[in-house]
């Protein structure tokens, strides 16, 4: 099994190329029409690359987020030294993300996906999405 930033077609051959008999893929499902995300939150998803990514630590390793005032301010906890556990305490465990990620509120929450958000260009269904990973 391959993970991360596998979102289409391309990144799910060449996953195989490399030997993977399966492919894990989260992000690129976040962005469909069947999800449950706003629509402000799938506009982000679509306009964003890699790069505008945050990463910090946090229990029980490292999240990468959008930016936004919370995953700012985690960020620069992290780089102040703050423990994992006062990371996770500001973070609000799943209630942040779902704050963020459902509520589209990044005050309050965080938006978590992976470095392969810079494919996902457009919003497509589930099926779209499952037919072209099936591809390889």
């Amino acid at each position: 099994m391959a993970a991360g930033g596998i979102t289409d077609s391309r990144t799910a051959r060449a996953a195989h190329a490399l030997g993977a008999e399966g492919v894990f893929a989260g992000s690129v499902f976040i962005g469909t029409e069947e999800s449950r995300v706003p629509q402000s939150v799938k506009d982000k998803i679509i306009n964003a690359n890699g790069l505008d990514l945050l990463l910090f630590r946090t229990l029980p390793d490292y999240y990468r987020s959008l930016p936004g005032k919370l995953a700012d301010k985690l960020v620069s906890m992290d780089k102040a030294g703050a423990s994992n556990e006062e990371l996770a305490q500001t973070m609000g465990g799943l209630r942040g993300l779902r704050i963020g990620m459902l509520e589209g509120n990044t005050d309050e929450g965080y938006i978590a996906l992976g470095t392969g958000i810079g494919n996902i260009r457009s919003i497509k269904s589930v099926a779209e999405v499952v037919n072209e990973l099936a591809i390889c």
